[in-house]
Formats: C-alpha cells, sequence, structure tokens
C-alpha cells in the first residue's frame, strides 16, 4: 500500500492533506482505520518535490488513468470512495483559509521574526504542559509554528508522546470572538498565565488578528454605473454578416455601415466579389451611446427580377437598444440583430444579420468634485463594526466620542459616490467609507497598528519593509471587493521654514513621505509631498488640496472606489501626522504672510482644523493611559479600547489568535 518511491500530491490534495493533518487526533484515528498507523508526510525542497511529483503521477495514472492528476475544474465531478474519512475536511478548509489570510503578510516570513515565533511556541507547549486542564489560546505567530509542526505528523505526534504523555490536538473550530466567547475568556486567562509564567506580554507585536479578509464581501463597481454620469461609449465588435434576399434574386456588391452624422467615412465597408453571403472578423470601431442610436446600414445590389444594377437601399440600425434591454454581461457576448433593408418603392430587399459584442470603455479621464459637509459627532453609539465591517461580530462595544462628515463626489454637478468620514478617540479608531448610490459599501479604509505589523526593530526586513512601523509612523489599510487593495504608512519629516498659511489651516514646513504598497500586484511606491504643495500624485490619481477635486488617469472601475479611499487616506495621514503650530491667527498676527486666502479644502474635509478630535499624533501625545508600546504612536491605535482589554487592533476580544487547543 505505501510506495516506495518518494511521492508528493498536486497542490489541490497537499493542500487537504495539510488541513487533515491540523486535526492530529482526527488524523491518527482516520490513518488507523485506513492504514493500521500512521501515515507520515514530507516536506520537500523544490527539486526534489518536482521529482516526487512525478514518481506520484506515473502511480497515479495506474490507479486511475481516466482522471487527470492535476486538477481541473470540468472533471470536478469525478468522485472515489476508497475509505470513510470521520473529519470534515470541507469545513477544515474553509477555516484554515480564513488563517492563511491572517498569517500572509510578509513579516511572516522574516527569519528574526520566526527566530523569536520558535521560542515563542515552545513557551506555549510549556504552558500546556503545566496547565492541562486550561483551554490555552495562542496568537497567529505561535500557531503558525505549530502548524508547521503538526505538518510533520510522525515526529508531532512523538515529541507529543515525549513532552505530555499524548498528542496535544489542535481544535480551530472555535471561531467566536464575541463577549463571553470561549476565546476571548481563555484569551484573557492565556495573556495572565503567560505574564505570571514568563514575565512578559502574551500579545506582540504583528501576531494578531486582523479581522475578516474583505474578498467578495463589498459591492463591486461596475462600468454601467459610472457611465451614469460620464460620456457611455462602447467598441462595438461584430464577428459575423450574414446576407440574405428577401423572395427575390440578385447579387450585394458590397454593404457599409456609417455613422449619421459623418456619412462621408463608413465605420465598416466591404465590397463583395461572386456570391458569398457570410462574412467573419470584421473591423471593430468605438462609438458614444447617442451615436449608436442612428447608425446607417447600407447595400448595393444588382436585383434580378429588375435588372436594376448598384441600386442602394439603406435602413437605421439603433445598437443603444441593447444597452437599454441587456446586462453588462450579456453585451459582452454576441447577440444576434437584424436589420431589414428596402429598396426605392418600400420593398424589403435584403436582410443582413449581424453578431455584435459591446464592450464598455472606461473614459480616459475622469475628474471627480467634492462637496463636502462639517463634522458632526456620531449619534447613537454606534457599534465599532459599523466602521470597522472587518471586525464582523467581534465588537459589539459601541463607539462612546466619535465625528462623522458625509461628502459629496461629483462629476458634472452628479452624485456618483459619497464618502464618509469618521475619527473616535474613544476608542481610537478612523476609517474612510466610499459609498455608491444605493448606500452600498464599496471600499472603505481603516487605522492599522503594531499589533498586525511590526515594528522594524523585530525583523531583518528580508522580505521588504513596506509593512513596517516605526516609532512616528501611521498607517491605513485600504479594503475593497478584491479584498485588501493598498497599504498606506505616512511619516511627516521636519524641515526648516516657516508655517505655510492657508485661511485658517497652518501647515509646518516639512514634507509628507508616503509609502504605498498596492497589495494586488505587490508594487510599493514612494512619494513625497512638500508642505508648500497644493497636490499630490499616486500612479494616475491627483488629489487637488485646495479645490479637493480628484483626477483620475486611464481609471480601472474595477479599483475606483478603493482608489478614492486611498485619496482619503492619504489626507488623513497628512493630518495625524503633521505636527501642531500656533494658529493661523496667531501666526499672521507675528507677521507670517497666508500663502492663500481659502484653506485646503481636502484637508478640511478629512478632519485637519478639529484634530484634537481624531486620534492624530498630537492628540495621543496628549494622553498618558494609552501605554504604548515602545512608544510607537502607531501602536496605540486602539480599536476596542479598554472594554476589550487594550492593544491594537484587538485587545481581548480580536486580539486572540489563530486557533486554540483541547489541552487534553
Amino acid at each position: 500500500m505505501f510506495p516506495k518511491e518518494e511521492i508528493e500530491p498536486p497542490l489541490d490534495i497537499a493542500w487537504i492533506w495539510h488541513v487533515h493533518t491540523l486535526a492530529p487526533a482526527a488524523y491518527l484515528q482516520d490513518c488507523k482505520k485506513i492504514f493500521g498507523g500512521l501515515l507520515s508526510r514530507s516536506l520537500f525542497p523544490p527539486a526534489k518535490r518536482q521529482r516526487a511529483l512525478v514518481n506520484a503521477q506515473q502511480i497515479w495514472a495506474q490507479y486511475y488513468p481516466t482522471y487527470p492528476f492535476e486538477f481541473r475544474p470540468a472533471a470536478a465531478g469525478w468522485t472515489y470512495k476508497c475509505c470513510d474519512i470521520t473529519y470534515d475536511l470541507f469545513a477544515a478548509t474553509k477555516r484554515q483559509s480564513a488563517f492563511f489570510y491572517q498569517v500572509s503578510l510578509p513579516h511572516y516570513r522574516d527569519s528574526k521574526f520566526l527566530k523569536r515565533t520558535l521560542q515563542r511556541y515552545k513557551q506555549f507547549l510549556h504552558l500546556n504542559r503545566m496547565n492541562p486542564n486550561t483551554f490555552v489560546v495562542p496568537t497567529f505567530d505561535i500557531d503558525l509554528i505549530w502548524h508547521a509542526h503538526q505538518a510533520h505528523p510522525v515526529e508531532y505526534v512523538a515529541d507529543c508522546q515525549k513532552i505530555f504523555g499524548h498528542v496535544l490536538d489542535h481544535d480551530d473550530t472555535d471561531t467566536d470572538r464575541g463577549e463571553g466567547s470561549k476565546l476571548k475568556t481563555s484569551d484573557t486567562s492565556t495573556r495572565e498565565l503567560w505574564r505570571q509564567t514568563f514575565g512578559e506580554k502574551f500579545a506582540v507585536d504583528g501576531v494578531m488578528w486582523r479581522g475578516h479578509s474583505m474578498r467578495g464581501q463589498l459591492a463591486a463597481m461596475t462600468l454601467r454605473q459610472l457611465h451614469k454620469v460620464t460620456e457611455e461609449r462602447f467598441r462595438v465588435e461584430i464577428n459575423r454578416v450574414i446576407i440574405s434576399w428577401q423572395g427575390r434574386s440578385g447579387h450585394v456588391a458590397g454593404f457599409a455601415i456609417r455613422n449619421s452624422v459623418d456619412l462621408s467615412h463608413p465605420l465598416m465597408a466591404k465590397n463583395i466579389q461572386g456570391d458569398f453571403n457570410t462574412f467573419y472578423d470584421t473591423p471593430s470601431f468605438e462609438l458614444s451611446i447617442d451615436d449608436l442610436r442612428n447608425l446607417i446600414c447600407s447595400v448595393h445590389v444588382d436585383d434580378g427580377a429588375t435588372r436594376k444594377k448598384g441600386a442602394r437601399c439603406e435602413a437605421t440600425m439603433d445598437l443603444a437598444l441593447l444597452v437599454s434591454t441587456l446586462s453588462e454581461e450579456e453585451l459582452l457576448k454576441h447577440q444576434e440583430v437584424v436589420v431589414q433593408l428596402k429598396d426605392d418603392d418600400g420593398v424589403s430587399v435584403v436582410n443582413l444579420a449581424f453578431g455584435v459584442r459591446m464592450i464598455p470603455i472606461a473614459p480616459s479621464t475622469i475628474s471627480f468634485q467634492l462637496n463636502s459637509t462639517p463634522f458632526n459627532d456620531l449619534t447613537d453609539s454606534p457599534k465599532i463594526a459599523s466602521l470597522y465591517p472587518h471586525l464582523g461580530d467581534a465588537f459589539s462595544d459601541p463607539i462612546r466620542a466619535g465625528i462623522t462628515a458625509t461628502h459629496q463626489l461629483q462629476v458634472n454637478l452628479r452624485e456618483v459616490f459619497k464618502v464618509r468620514i469618521s475619527h473616535a478617540t474613544q476608542p481610537l479608531l478612523s476609517a474612510v467609507h466610499v459609498v455608491n448610490d444605493q448606500d452600498k459599501l464599496l471600499a472603505y479604509s481603516h487605522l492599522i497598528s503594531t499589533e498586525q505589523l511590526p515594528l522594524e526593530t523585530t525583523v531583518l526586513r528580508e522580505c521588504g519593509d513596506q509593512l513596517l512601523c516605526s516609532l512616528d509612523e501611521r498607517a491605513m489599510l485600504v479594503k475593497d471587493n478584491r479584498g485588501d487593495a493598498y497599504f498606506i504608512k505616512g511619516q511627516w519629516k521636519k524641515e526648516k521654514g516657516s508655517v505655510s498659511i492657508y485661511g485658517s489651516m497652518a501647515i509646518p514646513a516639512g514634507q509628507m513621505k508616503y509609502t504605498i504598497t498596492d497589495m494586488i500586484t505587490a508594487k510599493t511606491s514612494v512619494i513625497k509631498v512638500a508642505s508648500r504643495s497644493s497636490s499630490f500624485h499616486y500612479d494616475g490619481i491627483t488629489v487637488d488640496l485646495l479645490t479637493g477635486c480628484i483626477a483620475l488617469d486611464r481609471p480601472d472601475y474595477h479599483q475606483l472606489p478603493a482608489q478614492i479611499s486611498l485619496a482619503f487616506s492619504l489626507g488623513i495621514l497628512w493630518t495625524f501626522c503633521a505636527p501642531a503650530t500656533k494658529s493661523a491667527s496667531e501666526l499672521t498676527s507675528l507677521g507670517v504672510k497666508s500663502v492663500g486666502s481659502n484653506s485646503l479644502l481636502f484637508l478640511s474635509s478629512v478632519g485637519f482644523e478639529i484634530r484634537e478630535h481624531t486620534p492624530s499624533n498630537d492628540y495621543l501625545s496628549t494622553q498618558k493611559t494609552l501605554g504604548a508600546s515602545d512608544g510607537a504612536l502607531c501602536d496605540t491605535v486602539i480599536v476596542g479600547g479598554g472594554a476589550c482589554g487594550g492593544g491594537g487592533c484587538g485587545g481581548a476580544a480580536c486580539g486572540v489568535g489563530g486557533d486554540g487547543n483541547s489541552g487534553t
């Protein structure tokens, strides 16, 4: 039954096998039932893994010659029953997919970070051995090493027998982090046990729960929605033209399609030699929705019945009807459109049947005008999760002190998006919500802290430094329907010079340094904005700080809401990082000249002039009860605050690590 050769399964089977080993008690039970003993699992280096894959494929072909070795969706209906596995692997794979999101940040591959984590895992095992009746909960770094240990089931069982006298099971079925849940109460007890046993904090930077992945959970932007306020244009592709005579004989010498506003330049024309009546792969053309309403189809005919040669028949074709009656998905499929052409006497002569596909075209540029509103107090004590949806039901705590403002982004005086800016100081949080005209959330961003990001002193930067936090930086994460979209961190660099006064707004001399990582492409960019700049630019996005206009060059409508959220997040980080100065009126009385008579509208819209009501660096520096870790300002962004036991985006309720254990 056990092959002599080293074998490695394809990726889909390897993943299921790995998930099975993460329930060591169930895996041991299933292996004994199926094989009579524990099935070992080896992890090969790349070159050796390739040889093991070839070996496995050859053996697979002997047992399952009609079923492919590598997974193919078309063959997914194939089933083969060889044994009964008691463990619910389907449910477990979903839970472990959620775990993978938690540990997918670059620092989880850093050797210095992992060396510290290995020591913490050994401490975790010791804590279990000393407290066998306690449900001990790991943080995500510890859980990652625990998973790696279980990936070698024979060695894991042997080590457990030596340490505990039994197999330490790994229970990942408890996922409720709400008030009074097993995870929350166990987290509290684990923290205290850790402190008592090792004299140090259990929660360290970069290892705590960062909420749920929002991939597929938010509304998606469609180009048709964008076209409501911009010129609607389409690329028309005609993959075939079929010509048929209506009860008469004759010959079509040629046909053409013209724009009614420019008849001299046909969009498509074809001269016909012989008796061909079907044509494929004709040229495509681009038109606005208005031009699509009045297309002129014409043919030149030699009528066999009347002996007329070169007679021209015409008819109008309205492709805009397809746009109004079909969905965006249906427009992308070829639809049959039949046009009936008549002669001068009104008699039907020829039918043209087109296979038409309409592809919406995004505008080359789009400019949003900001219509801002004042900030007001958050009313009715909303729950934290109303601003941070990725926390789900983990936080039922109310926001006790906060402000919010809802702005409009308009194109040609028509609203495209609402942008809701919210700040709170009890607990400390900030968020940007971008919603459509139906009030559906398209994208949002939120503050993150060192409970999700490591300090630069705890890693070797082997995987880059874009996702690290230094002592005076602040960071935000942008999410949309694709999942994590952008990571942004900001840091103010002081420079010599005078304060810039814009209306009632005073901005100190210096520059704002942003590090922006596109989480989809993994591309990182650094941009620097001087304090006297009136705009900033990033990857086709231009923000006018004075007017609040946001311009996008060749926008991708899929990521447009995330780009809007990114723009406002850059403004929030500027607001939080810029140091305090004297008021504009005080500086003016001291002889400082104004740069402009108006405030920077964009910075006003994110709360620059009321920073004392936001979790800005200035506000945090006045608070002495927050207990920042190592003095890091970004570590004091407390989601949940004292109600959840402190810490960054977590505290006791959401600071819980990935999985627990039975301790038996």
